[in-house]
């Protein structure tokens, strides 16, 4: 079994990527990371050659070795921080990306309409994770949930929106309980 771990946010030690870890290392699971602030990830141009050349997008950066990586992992971790009511731009653009493998008629057929593709990531487990310093986070879930639940059709295990403030989440046991209850969860679901 081997998971992946999506961090999100743009600053490796911040707040969404220790939870990330966190959940992680209480899978128990080999784990690979990928830092999203580390990667060149250019965003989707919206110019569909993915649907027509079986997934394969003409943007050539960092995200063609994620998503062979992502269809390798059995499970996921995916999170990202709360910027502007949102999820923020880098994650945004890796969902956007995302989006190539389901023209590479992996996976289960996603619906009555060709044009959508298929499902290769179709009932694999997930964990989504995400921080905000304020207000905003119940969008920021909701737009995760809508890419990898409704869209990529992942089964969503365990949800985190954590309000940490300034504060570092290291200094909150409650939100670290939840993230190692979460890692349990996924790891439970992994091995169903």
């Amino acid at each position: 079994m081997r998971i992946v771990a999506v961090c999100g946010s743009m600053r490796e030690e911040s707040n969404t990527n220790k939870l990330i870890r966190t959940v992680a290392e209480s899978a128990e699971i080999d784990c690979e990371f990928i830092e999203l602030g580390a990667l060149n990830i250019k965003p989707c141009t919206g110019c569909s050659m993915c649907m027509m050349n079986e997934g394969a997008c003409p943007i050539d950066d960092d995200m063609q070795a994620v998503c062979e990586k992502l269809l390798a992992a059995d499970g996921f971790i995916i999170g990202g921080p709360t910027y502007f009511m949102d999820i923020s731009g880098a994650v945004k653009s890796f969902i956007d990306r995302t989006m190539a493998v389901k023209y590479r008629e992996i996976g289960p057929q996603h619906s009555e309409m060709p044009w959508h593709g298929t499902d290769p990531f179709h009932g694999k487990p997930a964990v989504l994770v995400v921080t905000v310093a304020g207000r905003g986070h119940e969008r920021t879930v909701e737009t995760l949930k809508l890419a990898f639940d409704d869209c990529h059709r992942m089964r969503i295990v365990d949800q985190l929106a954590e309000i940490v403030g300034m504060d570092d989440v290291d200094d909150l046991p409650e939100a670290l309980e939840r993230a190692r209850a979460a890692g349990k969860k996924l790891a439970a679901a992994l091995q169903a």
